[in-house]
């Protein structure tokens, strides 16, 4: 008796408290990622100019992680191994053309994301000619359609495709050389992903991973796009840089 009225509660709590859809909150997901209200026109001069650094370039890849509790609103984004390792397949087709000698993530769990220039000293340690700073933050709006209404059986819990998690990824790529101070305009892509099932079966992080790794195949190939014509805008180091 105790066991079916806790699955009744379960199945309340599931038709109501998640009733209607309540879109993203993108003002607290730009504010985590210190974005500005107005984007930065990608016609904007960069930082420096001078005489191209020579080609192939090393590159290094810092990725931010953000220590604050889930919100409804906003949550924090993992950059796991093989996040990681996606976005370095992304940018292969750079080592392919020559642009780069290589890629590879930098691993320093004492820096920060707004510390751009404790990244780029590390970036020099490892031998970096520039450094991209991959940030991101997730959102869910997970709620009930026409077919919920079936969820007061128990069955229906089970099978009936009440429910709709969409998800939101936004990530960032800075781009800053190691040995000046240029950078590149601020990149900013967006991945989405939607799963629609029962209540018991649909699970947010499935539609998180989804998600980010369409964002990430996005900042990739953005970065894939770009990279070329900034490297052209790269001064090259001065006598004591390295």
């Amino acid at each position: 008796m105790q066991e079916s009225k806790t699955v009744w509660l379960l199945i309340f709590l599931l038709v109501t408290g998640c009733a209607s859809s309540q879109g993203f909150d993108r003002t607290v997901m730009n504010e985590v990622l210190q974005l500005e209200p107005a984007p930065i026109p990608e016609s904007q001069p960069l930082a420096s100019q001078g005489v191209p650094l020579s080609t192939p370039v090393r590159l290094g890849v810092f990725f931010v992680h953000h220590n604050f509790p889930h919100r409804q609103s906003v949550r924090a984004v993992e950059w796991p191994a093989r996040d990681r390792d996606q976005l370095l397949r992304e940018l292969a087709p750079l080592q392919d053309t020559h642009v780069l000698q290589d890629a590879f993530v930098l691993m320093d769990a004492t820096l920060r994301g707004d510390d751009i220039r404790g990244i780029r000293q590390a970036g020099a340690r490892h031998g970096a000619d520039v450094v991209l700073i991959v940030d991101g933050v997730a959102a869910v709006d997970r709620y009930n359609n026409r077919f919920a209404w079936l969820y007061p059986t128990v069955i229906g819990a089970y099978l009936a495709p009440g429910t709709e998690s969409d998800t939101l990824v936004m990530i960032t790529g800075d781009v800053w050389a190691v040995h000046s101070e240029w950078h590149a305009p601020m990149q900013t892509v967006e991945g989405t992903s939607k799963l629609v099932g029962s209540a018991v079966l649909v699970e947010d992080i499935v539609a998180l991973q989804e998600a980010k790794r369409h964002a990430i195949q996005a900042l990739g190939q953005r970065i894939v796009d770009r990279f070329p014509q900034w490297i052209q805008e790269l001064p090259p180091p001065g006598p004591h840089s390295r």
